[in-house]
């Protein structure tokens, strides 16, 4: 009897939790030869995570053939509260059940219905603008504009990255300059505005990433491209997610 059986480091997986949580409550996480894969959709369908953990971020990883998973993310972040953050947690597939091993503490949960978890198609979005931003510094233009509106305008030139939020009392603007910037490819100037909700949850939830690259066009939407995960000992093998999010059309 084929035995389906992860090891990962809590932190990993508290992070890949904390992200699926900023769009769904449950995910349907795909199984192969390759490593585990998941894709989220929020329910009004404004937002889109997609995240591919290769099988060389886990300690120990066997899987006979392909396999979905599909599990209730409040579950899983209840059962990492009881690690501690340098632990690490083997999963095993029990029939309808994933059966947690953390120290000395053995948990089963039962399993979603696979067809009752909606996997979304990602869309092919490209655009030939970008920037690569360093995620503190982003972070700040997001907080900055917290208070100010529920969304944020972003502007790209070939000389500058800007965040903006105008209220009928307050403004607030973040502007990074291309010295200050990772990366930037942008010909000709493009604006486009988001529901500043969304990215305030993500950024909060990307705990060990370091540079997002943003690309979007006018009234586009956002695509946000990261890599994080702490890799193990001697292996610079990570993880890679990417966000997208629909514009906000101005008034």
């Amino acid at each position: 009897m084929s035995t389906t059986r992860m090891t990962i480091s809590i932190k990993n997986l508290k992070e890949i939790a904390d992200l699926l949580n900023t769009v769904v409550n449950e995910a349907k996480f795909k199984l192969d030869a390759n490593g585990l894969s998941v894709k989220a959709v929020d329910p009004a369908h404004v937002a889109m995570i997609s995240i591919d953990v290769p099988k060389e971020v886990f300690l120990d990883f066997q899987v006979d053939g392909e396999e979905e998973i599909s599990m209730d993310i409040e579950k899983l972040k209840s059962i990492i509260k009881l690690a501690n953050s340098n632990d690490t947690v083997t999963m095993i597939r029990e029939k309808e059940k994933l059966k947690f091993e953390i120290n000395n503490i053995i948990k089963s949960v039962s399993l979603l219905d696979n067809n009752t978890v909606f996997t979304p198609r990602v869309p092919q979005i490209s655009s030939e603008s970008y920037v690569v931003v360093a995620k503190p510094e982003l972070e700040k233009g997001l907080k900055a504009a917290e208070d100010v509106s529920d969304s944020i305008r972003f502007m790209l030139s070939p000389d500058d990255f800007r965040a903006r939020s105008i209220s009928d009392s307050e403004e607030s603007e973040l502007i990074l300059t291309k010295e200050l910037l990772k990366e930037i490819k942008c010909s000709n100037p493009v604006k486009s505005s988001y529901p500043l909700e969304y990215l305030l949850k993500l950024i909060k939830s990307l705990s060990s990433s370091e540079d997002l690259k943003l690309g979007f066009k006018d009234d586009y939407p956002l695509t946000i491209e990261f890599k994080f995960g702490i890799p193990r000992s001697g292996d610079a093998t990570i993880i890679s997610g990417s966000f997208l999010l629909a514009p906000r059309m101005e008034q």
